[in-house]
């Protein structure tokens, strides 16, 4: 059987099929069309104009876009004189008098959406996809050059003979994954070409720098070969679930393979719904155009306070559940049938006013079928990784679709959406709250779309009751023997910090270093070790009998510092995020020090990207940057060490017959 695995082209699109073994190419004449709104009289003006233009055929349609039908210009044109076409327009409307729509559709998406195609279609959504043979070819630099070339897992050195394997690797395989950035498979490129090892037909994209909830993020630059599909392995999407993620979004979203893996999950949810309106038929505007209705400061107020979120009191309690609601967001925009043409005014559902069938809006219909592929896929993802890889894809669709209706330049985004969301979302929150308390349990924490409770009563009973109330899908996401909320610094419970040991003896941690990426390895190896020392807990007797084996822990991994070894200095190296350019540090850190000694080295580091160093000297400034090796600075990383001791020191303190919750007590009897 055939896939379809790519697709190219503007004027002319080149459809790309897979069998398993050989790559078929199918060309089409591609054809696109713009749809113009206006006053009548500035339209006959355009279409008298229109009439001495050859290229461009028009006829007068009564069309129709989110909110209703409008009459316009429906004009006929080929895909590469769009942009042309939609500069005269404008020109000729002085920017204003016109409405554009469908100006600006990625044309191969166009193609796949009206011929209702789709890349790694599959007939049973269990079934697997088409295997694929990818080489991958990682160049790996350090600051003296090119070190050594990655190549399906095996090492080369950058000699001639490394040079031609990855020169051969390239040339003869259609599918490459390349990384480790993509500037270093630039390089890595232009090496080859002064070897005399060409390769024709390369395009490179540039690097760009953006910010996203206040961090900073680095994306590199893009590479394509004619003729082959290249993916970068740092991608977003496949650093957070493989090569079976990715064929699920572009599956999803319409976009080809090589666009789906390096865009953001929100720009493929955007691409999914606007290959939802060219199925439907419905005009996709050039540029947004509705702005946010009036309101009132009160009515303001009340609408934009984002989640719920109840400040647990820290400490260690036992026997919790937790359950999370599968998908909020997107589950009340299509349960509660919210889209920017049916949210208006003031008005907004009330909880348990959920949609039964009727007339769906635009934006609940479109993501309908992205929740329920992904609510299938995380009910069999035990069943195999591939299942698992699809759900966290979808996962981060789904996540993204709900910041998109608030963003400004989302087509189908509207701010009163995004409200009426988080409004219902705190009030389905509350209500499971009180649920919980009449049926007899203790709410000790919840955050937006979760919430941990304790008691002896039937939580299977709760989460239907919940579900009946709410509409919205809910499950049990962990039963804990104990669980252990954090403090903050301030001394009150921390949101997003606390460790907990399942059932089933897994743990579930957050907000501790081992889930940061910019602590050392020993730091992280420390903190693993001690949740396995504390695996074994039943209760907070168990966990108080373990203290001073905890301590010992402590010590043995200070003294490890104390006698650092060369051989050792992996563990030591710290990933540190530049958030600026070297000149804007105004303050010499660790970062700035760094970046000063790649840019001695010719090597330009750019904001969001990482750099790994082991710190020296931290007052004289000294790193260690391969292949320099001079020592590790142990004061600094036994202040990191000590750090990580505290959450742990906190969790035998919280254990203590002393301090634990008065209903836990009975272990200590």
């Amino acid at each position: 059987m055939k896939t379809i695995i790519n697709g190219t082209g503007l004027d002319r699109i080149r459809i790309w099929h897979y069998d398993g073994r050989n790559v078929r190419f199918e060309s089409f004449m591609n054809t696109a069309w713009i749809f113009v709104h206006g006053t009548p009289y500035d339209l006959d003006f355009l279409a008298n104009q229109l009439d001495s233009v050859p290229w461009a055929g028009y006829s007068r349609e009564r069309m129709r876009d989110v909110y209703g039908y409008m009459d316009g210009l429906r004009i006929s044109i080929r895909p590469s004189l769009v942009p042309e076409i939609i500069r005269a327009i404008e020109t000729i409307g002085m920017g204003r008098k016109y409405s554009i729509y469908n100006g600006d559709i990625n044309p191969v998406l166009r193609f796949m959406s009206e011929k209702r195609i789709r890349f790694f279609d599959l007939e049973n959504p269990e079934d697997m996809d088409v295997e694929i043979p990818w080489v991958s070819v990682v160049p790996v630099y350090s600051p003296g050059g090119l070190k050594h070339i990655v190549i399906d897992g095996e090492a080369i050195k950058p000699d001639r003979s490394g040079l031609e394997a990855a020169y051969e690797a390239i040339r003869n395989s259609r599918f490459i994954i390349y990384g480790n950035r993509g500037d270093s498979f630039t390089s890595m490129m232009k090496d080859l070409s002064n070897s005399g090892l060409y390769i024709k037909g390369i395009h490179a994209g540039k690097m760009s720098v953006y910010q996203s909830y206040g961090q900073v993020h680095y994306k590199s630059p893009w590479i394509r070969i004619d003729g082959k599909i290249c993916m970068d392995m740092d991608s977003f999407i496949l650093q957070e679930s493989g090569m079976e993620g990715a064929y699920a979004m572009s599956r999803m979203s319409s976009l080809p393979l090589e666009s789906a893996s390096v865009v953001t999950p929100g720009t493929a949810v955007s691409s999914m719904e606007v290959s939802h309106a060219i199925g439907r038929g419905i005009l996709i505007p050039l540029y947004k155009d509705d702005h946010e209705e009036w309101k009132s400061v009160g009515d303001l107020l009340d609408r934009d306070r984002g989640g719920l979120v109840l400040q647990p009191d820290p400490g260690l309690y036992c026997n919790v559940y937790e359950i999370d609601f599968s998908s909020m967001y997107p589950s009340i925009m299509v349960n509660y049938n919210l889209s920017p043409e049916t949210v208006t005014g003031s008005e907004r559902p009330m909880v348990g006013e959920f949609s039964h069938g009727g007339h769906k809006g635009f934006l609940s219909e479109s993501l309908q079928h992205l929740l329920e592929t992904r609510l299938f896929y995380k009910g069999i993802k035990w069943k195999n990784p591939v299942y698992a890889a699809r759900d966290t894809a979808l996962k981060w669709m789904l996540l993204t679709s709900f910041g998109y209706t608030g963003y400004k330049n989302a087509k189908f985004g509207k701010i009163e959406v995004h409200e009426a969301i988080t409004s219902l979302g705190r009030d389905i929150l509350a209500c499971s709250i009180g649920i919980a308390h009449r049926m007899g349990f203790q709410v000790i924490h919840g955050i937006v779309d979760s919430m941990w409770v304790m008691g002896d009563g039937d939580v299977d009973a709760l989460i239907r009751e919940i579900y009946h109330e709410t509409g919205i899908g809910i499950v049990l996401d962990g039963y804990y023997r104990w669980i252990v909320f954090l403090p903050s610094r301030s001394g009150i419970g921390s949101l997003n910090r606390y460790m907990g040991l399942r059932h089933d003896g897994t743990f579930k941690v957050r907000g501790i270093e081992l889930r940061r990426s910019d602590m050392p390895n020993i730091v992280k190896q420390f903190q693993e070790d001690a949740l396995k020392l504390f695996g074994q807990c039943m209760n907070p007797a168990d966990i108080y009998s373990r203290r001073l084996d905890l301590k010992d822990l402590e010590n043995s991994y200070m003294e490890r510092i104390r006698n650092f070894s060369e051989d050792d200095i992996e563990n030591f190296r710290i990933n540190f995020k530049i958030t600026r350019r070297r000149e804007e540090y105004r303050v010499r850190n660790i970062q700035k020090q760094a970046l000063d000694k790649f840019s001695r080295s010719g090597i330009e580091v750019n904001p969001g990207e990482r750099i790994p160093v082991s710190v020296a000297d931290r007052k004289r400034g000294i790193l260690n940057m391969q292949p320099d090796q001079v020592g590790i600075d142990r004061k600094f990383y036994m202040k990191y060490m000590k750090r990580a001791f505290e959450c742990f020191d906190y969790l035998v303190e919280a254990s203590s017959p002393l301090c634990v919750q008065r209903d836990i007590r009975e272990y200590f009897q």
